[in-house]
């Protein structure tokens, strides 16, 4: 839990993760969950990625911010965004948007992984920050035992790829769905409106679901200088809803724009950490 933005950069670079208390407005929590309740009750599980498929409790939402026109209001909110855009060095774009409902579910909802591929298990760069992190806005009460909490383990992101071997993870996830966690694991119990923001190399997994629903968004975060320089888009191919600066977050910009200049304009002309 933290008090102010440089707090939450300074456990993110010792940890690997933060809670960010109250993230996001009771609001835009209501607004935010009322809009993928009605969403996801119409159209059901076909909304739900193939990759997710296997799990018959969870409808998994993709490209939210241009399916949810109020999704972008979490780009709105400083107490959410000035972290990741500290722990970037200001170099922020959205690599991804989404909304997650789990449902009632006896096994552990997710293995323990990573959100990475060989390629992106480095060792952690204090000087740059990490390439990719996400931070999940929770709309529901996880405080409770058996609420599908997201379970992870601190300054997991430091391990090489071949710290733990598949017979510890297999062991791990065996035990995962009576809620056993590894040594030095930590279950996040969040209040509606709490994020967490963590990293792609960070260890985590989500627990059994016995309680309620459990509701939340995701925002994926990379390096803007990571945006492809040779396939602009025309801003007509996003949705009409989308405010300027949702556009330009979401990497949204006019085939007349020279690209070099995609990686020397900054994010937004105000501060996250000002509002």
């Amino acid at each position: 839990m933290t008090t102010s933005p440089d707090d939450a950069v300074a456990q993110f670079t010792e940890q690997g993760f933060v809670l960010l208390k109250q993230a996001v407005p009771d609001s835009v929590v209501s607004t935010l969950d009322t809009a993928v309740r009605r969403l996801t009750d119409d159209r059901g599980p076909d909304l739900t990625h193939s990759s997710f498929n296997t799990n018959p409790a969870l409808t998994h939402v993709r490209d939210a911010a241009n399916i949810i026109a109020v999704y972008q209001q979490l780009f709105e909110c400083g107490a959410l965004m000035s972290v990741p855009h500290l722990i970037l060095n200001g170099s922020l774009q959205v690599l991804g948007s989404e909304v997650l409902r789990r449902g009632i579910y006896q096994e552990a909802h997710e293995p323990w992984h990573r959100d990475s591929g060989p390629y992106l298990e480095r060792p952690y760069d204090e000087l740059n920050g990490p390439l990719h992190l996400k931070a999940q806005v929770f709309f529901t009460d996880t405080r409770p035992q058996d609420s599908g909490n997201l379970v992870l383990i601190p300054g997991s992101h430091r391990w090489p790829a071949d710290h733990k071997d598949n017979a510890y993870w297999k062991t791990a996830n065996d035990a995962l769905a009576q809620g056993e966690l590894p040594e030095g694991a930590l279950s996040i119990h969040a209040e509606p409106g709490d994020a967490v923001v963590f990293g792609n190399t960070m260890w985590h997994a989500v627990l059994p679901n016995r309680t309620q629903e459990r509701r939340s968004a995701i925002i994926r975060f990379g390096q803007a200088w990571l945006r492809p320089y040779d396939h602009p888009c025309d801003p007509a191919t996003a949705a009409g809803h989308l405010s300027p600066q949702s556009r330009r977050l979401l990497g949204y910009h006019s085939n007349s724009v020279n690209p070099v200049d995609l990686y020397k304009d900054p994010t937004s002309t105000e501060s996250w950490c000002a509002r």
